[in-house]
């Protein structure tokens, strides 16, 4: 089953106040941290969704010309989270993708493990609409899609992200993996949730 990652690095940083992507976490970027560790896992493609103006300076060299890794520029970006993603699916449509993998860049502490879960479920699973992540009950990314439900994500708009299908009796088709560690899933919007992370304080949303 061939499956490509979409990692959703486009975002406008607007309630950290700067380019959140590029701030430092030991001798890497935040979001460098998450596509360092898929890179690691059997994902076939890693699909990186930048805005059309980015520099790319987040990234290292060394995952910028990694041989699994295409970056592509979202020059409507702006217009929200569904542009990005529709331009991931595209992708994934020429790459002839069997499923996708959506990732938050903002997400660093996902592990390869939670990622070959994923995976896993979803070849046992093979009928099943979708794969993902849950906290507490709640549906957080990464959440996985096979090819059949490519035509509905790209029918998203503005800031309509995937979780807006993961929703009524919709649930019932798919699978739901629990996740008990709210660190593994935690995004980081603000700068006050920038600074737990050198912190020893429990991280809370």
């Amino acid at each position: 089953m061939k499956i490509a990652g979409i990692y959703l690095a486009a975002g406008n940083s607007s309630r950290m106040g700067t380019n959140k992507l590029a701030l430092p976490v030991g001798t890497k970027t935040l979001g460098s941290l998450a596509v360092e560790t898929v890179l690691q896992s059997s994902l076939h493609r890693m699909y990186i969704i930048t805005k059309d103006n980015d520099d790319r300076s987040w990234l290292s060299p060394e995952v910028q010309s990694h041989v699994k890794c295409t970056i592509i520029p979202c020059v409507d970006a702006h217009e929200g989270q569904a542009n990005s993603l529709r331009c991931g699916i595209r992708q994934a449509q020429i790459d002839q993708m069997e499923a996708v993998l959506i990732m938050l860049a903002d997400q660093p502490f996902v592990t390869v493990q939670m990622i070959e879960e994923m995976i896993t479920c979803a070849k046992e699973n093979p009928a099943c609409r979708f794969v993902a992540t849950t906290l507490k009950g709640t549906i957080v990314p990464p959440v996985l899609f096979p090819s059949a439900m490519y035509s509905d994500l790209l029918q998203l708009r503005g800031d309509m992200g995937a979780k807006t299908i993961l929703q009524g009796d919709f649930l019932q088709r798919g699978k739901l993996l629990p996740c008990r560690d709210q660190r593994l899933v935690f995004d980081i919007d603000t700068k006050e949730q920038y600074k737990q992370l050198f912190t020893n304080r429990k991280i809370t949303k």
